[in-house]
């Protein structure tokens, strides 16, 4: 945008002047906002970075290191099978052919110092009841986090929470959602009470350092701050590890874990 100059003979009041420089002490800031919606977006940092936290990212792999590859449980049905079909997977053990990482392993800081903790902001997490399974399977929330129950069925689910959470919510209807509230930190355990092979696994902390492994075992935590932690893994199947790994600052750490079918439960 260009100023113009007044046409030569006209007198400028001493009104219009300070308001000429009031504009012009505005420029500044109207072409600060204009590059920011014209695509030059500023870094996204998160609280710890806005405190002046030195931090790091762990990052790894966590894959099966037995033999052959075994097979997730399945059971026969015979409860809605014209909606939930006969056969129904309990996915309790899903590995990648490809890397051997294992899916659903869940990885998480077991001892942050409160320090470190800063407030932030409360997570919704949709645990959808689709095809006569839970959607997602595993997943990790923040205290004080939403789970809204839904169910994408046309039939009856429940959704019974076990551990950290409690209560049984009954979802009759295709379509429905019903929220809670988790307020603690624990483990959490999902069933519905009519199709009893579905069920799901929820880690609540104190503390938003964790993650689940994807489909290749792979998994990344950012934004740590610096310093010597216990890593806690967690596989419904499989059990527990736990391992001391140092974060440092601006750099990534690698952490790659094993687990075979001897594992310790």
């Amino acid at each position: 945008m260009r100023a113009r100059a007044a046409p030569e003979g006209t007198a400028v009041e001493a009104g219009t002047a300070t308001d000429m420089n009031r504009f012009a002490n505005l420029v500044p800031c109207v072409l600060v906002l204009a590059l920011g919606l014209t695509g030059h977006r500023l870094a996204v940092r998160s609280p710890l970075q806005e405190a002046g936290t030195r931090l790091g990212t762990l990052e790894g792999l966590v894959r099966f290191a037995g033999g052959a590859i075994p097979r997730p449980t399945q059971v026969a049905n015979t409860t809605d099978p014209g909606v939930c079909s006969d056969l129904q997977s309990l996915e309790d053990l899903l590995i990648s052919a490809r890397t051997r990482g294992i899916q659903n392993v869940i990885v998480a800081l077991a001892d942050v110092p409160q320090s470190a903790v800063l407030a932030s902001s409360p997570e919704r997490l949709v645990l959808d009841n689709r095809d006569c399974r839970f959607e997602p399977h595993v997943s990790v929330l923040t205290a004080g986090s939403t789970i809204v129950a839904a169910n994408s069925d046309p039939l009856l689910h429940t959704v019974h929470y076990y551990g950290a959470l409690r209560g049984n919510l009954s979802l009759p209807v295709q379509g429905i959602r019903r929220p809670r509230i988790v307020k603690e930190p624990g483990m959490i355990a999902v069933k519905c009470d009519v199709h009893g092979w579905m069920q799901a696994f929820i880690r609540v902390d104190a503390h938003p350092f964790h993650a689940v492994t994807g489909p290749e075992g792979a998994f990344r935590i950012p934004n740590i701050p610096e310093g010597e932690y216990t890593v806690e893994l967690w596989h419904e199947k499989l059990g527990i590890q736990r391992t001391t790994i140092r974060i440092a600052a601006g750099k990534s750490t690698t952490l790659e874990a094993q687990y075979d079918l001897e594992s310790d439960q």
